[in-house]
């Protein structure tokens, strides 16, 4: 097993797991990721309350333990942790990357020496990269 720098947040939703596993290990990962996964991934950081304290908790264990220098945040389209809120594709990847934008903020408040990317996962299994969207 190689070293575990990395920290994946996703969510639970059992269509994006194996193209997840997959892309991560492309991207040269195998084995080298902690993974917390709950519905809504990073969503949970925005409210002030257990689930926070629960995700924040996570991050700070896999950075005592395993020196995770990089937490990569994967939201997703169609995620019923939203409730039943009607948006297109496009909407939903201006959402998820404001979303995402607040939880990195939330995190690097907490521990700034890491490095946050964000990707937004779509039904065909495609990546996008939030940083930098508008």
């Amino acid at each position: 097993m190689g070293e575990c720098k990395n920290l994946v947040i996703m969510c639970m939703d059992y269509r994006f797991q194996s193209v997840t596993h997959l892309w991560l290990k492309q991207r040269g990962l195998s084995e080298q990721y902690d993974v917390i996964s709950a519905a809504g991934s990073s969503l949970n950081l925005l409210d002030d309350n257990e689930q926070r304290t629960f995700i924040l908790n996570q991050i700070d264990l896999a950075i005592n333990k395993h020196g995770i220098e990089r937490i990569i945040i994967l939201h997703h389209e169609d995620c019923a942790a939203l409730g039943n809120i009607s948006m297109n594709t496009d909407e939903q990847i201006n959402y998820h990357y404001k979303k995402t934008a607040q939880a990195e903020k939330i995190i690097l408040t907490h521990y700034p020496d890491v490095k946050v990317e964000k990707f937004f996962v779509t039904l065909k299994g495609d990546f996008l990269c939030l940083a930098g969207k508008k």
